[in-house]
């Protein structure tokens, strides 16, 4: 792979919780799902899709929405090249990959659960662990929590799995409670050349109350690759 303009990304981490990010590809019309598909290749090119895993090279682990995953039911990791940089940064080889799931409906049987390169953690209430196939907490590292808030998610990240770093890949739920908890820090953004048009496709974060307004919304910076636009964003919050 050829150096990639996110190759050496430079972070401000946090004292007492995890950096948190989010990546995502967007139309040009504001659409992160084309026909309901939230799945890498829906709307971005190749070169977006390799980007997404540069990006992830940087990260202690990467967090997904039950939706999402079980549309695009794989680990969140990166390819054998990018173990190679992640551990010359003394990083593990892999991220680990997080799901958070409110209903517990998790299929077993998918390659996120067939010999992951890490067990993958499952972030879940009492009511959604009650509804795991048995498999799973024989596959994955089950965590129950009383409450599945942003703020506890980070904290339990950070305090039991050492994640200094996390990454969120969505869905647009997800994405709204990272911002709307005021946890967002940075945002990695892809601006697709296509236009997807139906009401009923997503957004990039959606929720049921106006988000407030970053104190700051940096640009830190802007990449052309083909006719694909890449955005980096650095959130402050209020004081």
């Amino acid at each position: 792979m050829s150096r990639h303009f996110y190759s050496d990304l430079q972070f401000e981490l946090p004292e007492t919780r995890p950096l948190v990010a989010c990546n995502m590809v967007m139309s040009l019309d504001g659409k992160v799902t084309s026909g309901g598909a939230l799945q890498p290749g829906s709307i971005g090119s190749a070169f977006d899709l390799q980007t997404m895993q540069v990006i992830r090279s940087h990260f202690d682990a990467v967090l997904s929405g039950g939706n999402t995953v079980r549309q695009h039911p794989y680990y969140l990791g990166v390819s054998a090249e990018l173990e190679h940089a992640r551990k010359e940064r003394g990083l593990a080889s892999q991220p680990l990959s997080v799901v958070l799931t409110r209903s517990g409906s998790l299929n077993p049987g998918t390659p996120l659960f067939k010999n992951p390169p890490r067990p993958p953690i499952v972030l879940t209430g009492a009511a959604g662990a009650a509804s795991f196939a048995p498999e799973i907490k024989a596959k994955a590292a089950v965590d129950i929590m009383e409450e599945l808030s942003p703020s506890s998610i980070c904290q339990l990240l950070f305090q039991k799995y050492g994640v200094r770093r996390l990454l969120v890949e969505g869905g647009p739920s997800v994405n709204y409670q990272f911002m709307q908890a005021q946890l967002l820090d940075e945002l990695f953004l892809t601006l697709a050349p296509t236009l997807v048009g139906l009401r009923t496709d997503l957004t990039l974060a959606m929720g049921s109350e106006v988000l407030a307004k970053p104190r700051e919304a940096e640009l830190v910076s802007l990449n052309q690759h083909g006719q694909e636009l890449f955005l980096r964003y650095r959130f402050r919050w209020s004081l």
